[in-house]
């Protein structure tokens, strides 16, 4: 009877420690389920709010009035369409989305929407972890040495980025004349080389983009900060005693720092930083000087 009890006892114990063993397991690969369901809802809710609205004549044909209906004029109900149809959403460098070229030479994709439907797609392969998808950072300091590392000077020549710090305010001269040390976290010095390699450095890297955490805290992605074109519309409170300069930002200079970071996002999400996608073919003018 006692050596029953005693087996009794073990088999009891180790179907305990199999329970609480698998029971810990689940607990992990719920935790995985969980961000993968963030990452995806994520990826969602890019689509909704950043390429919907910007693909709108791609729509215009594929929600079902003359091509293959894989879209639809509601943007979750193109979301789910576009998730249903095989094969659309993969890493950019496959998606037909990006990929496809139409027979009527007329019909192509401009930059901006080349740029939201690439982010938008690197998201969904990151999130769903399709082959040949860039891998997440998983801090911000990460994904700042990801876009960092996938700076490109000539992106930054072709864009005119050099001109940035040539920009004059109503008053006090250009902006290198206060921030050609890196003052106010913000180097704009006269050579355009030494300005790039200080925006690829923290803080400065901050002026063209800034990372979006989740509800928890944890970091999500990266986006465009804009602080070089919002810091000319910043209105100075009455009670303030000293306030930046006022400046206008000519139209060019807008696109150039616009141009620039989405081409360097869409480099980073298809994993094109050496190679391939270089900067779209109306990007601008192609002589860029030195800071001229």
């Amino acid at each position: 009877m006692r050596t029953t009890a005693f087996l009794g006892a073990t088999l009891a114990a180790v179907v305990a420690w199999g329970a609480t063993a698998a029971c810990g397991g689940e607990e992990t690969k719920s935790e995985e389920e969980t961000q993968k369901e963030r990452d995806l809802q994520a990826a969602r809710e890019y689509y909704v709010a950043r390429v919907h609205n910007v693909i709108n004549n791609c729509i215009g044909c594929h929600a079902g009035t003359s091509g293959p209906r894989i879209m639809a004029a509601d943007p979750d109900e193109s979301y789910d369409t576009l998730e249903k149809t095989a094969g659309l959403i993969a890493i950019p460098k496959q998606s037909p989305l990006v990929q496809y070229v139409h027979k009527d030479a007329a019909v192509v994709i401009l930059p901006a929407q080349r740029s939201v439907l690439t982010l938008w797609l690197s998201l969904e392969a990151t999130a769903r972890g399709l082959e040949g998808a860039v891998v997440k950072p998983k801090t911000l300091t990460e994904a700042y040495k990801q876009f960092s590392d996938c700076m490109n000077f000539d992106v930054w020549s072709y864009y005119r980025m050099g001109d940035v710090a040539f920009t004059q305010t109503d008053s006090e001269g250009p902006c290198l004349g206060c921030h050609s040390t890196g003052q106010g976290t913000a180097w704009l010095s006269a050579g355009s080389r030494e300005t790039f390699e200080k925006m690829k450095q923290f803080p400065y890297i901050q002026k063209i983009v800034v990372g979006k955490l989740d509800e928890r805290g944890g970091f999500e992605s990266l986006q465009p900060s804009f602080r070089l074109i919002e810091k000319a519309n910043e209105v100075c409170a009455p009670e303030a005693t000293s306030c930046h300069p006022r400046y206008g930002l000519p139209p060019a200079i807008t696109e150039a720092v616009k141009g620039f970071v989405d081409t360097t996002l869409q480099n980073l999400a298809t994993d094109t930083c050496t190679s391939g996608i270089v900067v779209p073919q109306d990007a601008g003018p192609r002589d860029a000087g030195d800071g001229g």
